[in-house]
């Protein structure tokens, strides 16, 4: 009796070992798969053997594993789609919050500040370093509405739109911070103030000639008995202001349509040689009148440049025209050109530079950089008084750039202009 129940005590004791062994084994797995989901990872399997029970844990746990994927995906997707579009924006975005410190920038925000790190956990003053930038954030903070204004970066001499405005909790309505837009207006600002200039310059241009049409015309009108040498006088006066404002409106029309991009250019082999001797033949005849000397100075072997021929002989009407204005009897001008060679295969990157150099007053370096502008005039005085319109050296610089080419200048004063043209050569076919 003592012998079978010690057998049936050793089997219970056997059966509850073997019990907890598993129990412990069980719960070892479940504990593996809740840290593989919390890592992340996903078990490769959920199946717990067992009651009924354990196996409701293994499908527990595989449906939390499917949520967080879920949730891991969104997360991931709304964050990607958030990103991609801050990186897309040409305005810089800056996130602050309510204590004004830096949350979140994007890479625009960096391009405009110049900043190599993230600015993330700093204070916007210390990064901005622009007390109006600070004062248009703290202002939308503190009255909870958006603030838009214009502020100025001192060291990059840039202007910038900018645009405040306060983020709140939709729930609560707490406010949370606010978000920041900077968009570069500098060269808008510069295009209106061009416009203005363009605007004021065409007004004062227009004024002289039409308010001496109006005073002669009134003296004509008053005194119709003026005798025919005084009314032969006036008429020519006239005339010449007529053909004056006939020229401006011209060059206005054909500046207007090359910065317009809408002058047709018949490309093709120019061959500089003959161009430049053209030109010398129709314009020989003015220089003698003037007295003023003009060189040609042609290397052999000189090759083509792909070129509007008809353009080209404009350029050289305009440079010939404004060297002969300002180069004194006795003086010369020179046309002068170069194979200039450059970088690349079969012709790609060769050109020919061309010089029209004159002996005349020079220009002020102060000048030099501008004489391109349209309107703008070294000599303003002796310049409307030979009859220019302050536009020739502006379309030079427009019909060049259109054939692909380049022009600057060089000058000192006393010691003449050199306007140099560099066109690119006539390209050779690759083999």
């Amino acid at each position: 009796m003592e012998i079978l129940l010690l057998m049936i005590l050793a089997g219970l004791g056997i059966a509850f070992l073997r019990h907890r062994h598993r129990a412990r084994a069980l719960w070892a797995q479940i504990l593996r798969m809740t840290q593989q989901i919390h890592r992340g990872q996903r078990p490769r399997t959920f199946i717990l053997h067992g009651e009924e029970n354990v196996r409701r844990i293994g499908l527990a746990l595989e449906s939390l594993a499917d949520e967080r994927e879920r949730l891991t995906r969104q997360i991931s997707q709304e964050g990607f789609n958030t990103q991609a579009i801050l990186s897309s924006m040409e305005e810089g975005v800056l996130i602050v919050d309510t204590g004004r410190t830096i949350q979140l920038v994007n890479p625009s925000f960096l391009k405009l500040f110049e900043l190599h790190r993230s600015p993330v956990g700093k204070p916007a003053l210390q990064v901005l370093r622009n007390a109006e930038i600070e004062d248009g954030i703290a202002t939308a903070l503190r009255t909870g509405e958006a603030q838009v204004r214009e502020v100025e970066l001192t060291f990059s001499q840039r202007r910038l739109a900018l645009s405040a405005a306060p983020v709140r909790d939709d729930a609560r309505g707490k406010l949370l911070g606010a978000v920041v837009l900077l968009r570069d207006v500098t060269r808008v600002r510069q295009l209106e103030e061009v416009r203005r200039e363009f605007v004021a310059n065409v007004s004062h241009e227009l004024r002289t000639p039409l308010s001496i049409f109006q005073g002669y015309l009134e003296m004509l009108s008053d005194h119709p008995e003026l005798p025919r040498e005084e009314t032969t006088a006036a008429v020519e006066v006239l005339r010449r202001h007529s053909d004056r404002l006939n020229l401006l409106v011209e060059d206005l029309l054909s500046l207007a349509r090359l910065e317009g991009r809408q002058e047709t250019f018949e490309m093709g082999s120019v061959a500089i040689p003959a161009l430049l001797e053209e030109v010398r033949e129709d314009w020989k005849l003015k220089f003698a009148q003037r007295e003023v000397a003009l060189h040609l100075d042609l290397p052999p072997g000189l090759p083509a440049i792909e070129a509007d021929r008809a353009r080209m002989q404009q350029v050289f009407s305009n440079l010939l025209e404004n060297a002969l204005k300002y180069t004194g009897e006795g003086g010369t001008v020179a046309l002068e050109a170069r194979a200039c060679d450059g970088e690349g295969d079969g012709g790609a990157g060769r050109g020919v530079e061309i010089r029209v150099r004159d002996s005349g007053q020079g220009i002020d370096p102060a000048n030099l950089p501008h004489i391109f502008e349209r309107f703008y005039r070294a000599d303003k005085a002796r310049s409307r008084q030979l009859g220019g319109t302050g536009l020739g050296l502006s379309i030079v610089k427009h019909l060049i750039q259109a054939q692909g080419g380049e022009v600057r200048a060089e000058s000192r004063p006393g010691e003449g202009t050199t306007i140099i043209l560099r066109l690119p050569c006539v390209k050779t076919p690759q083999p």
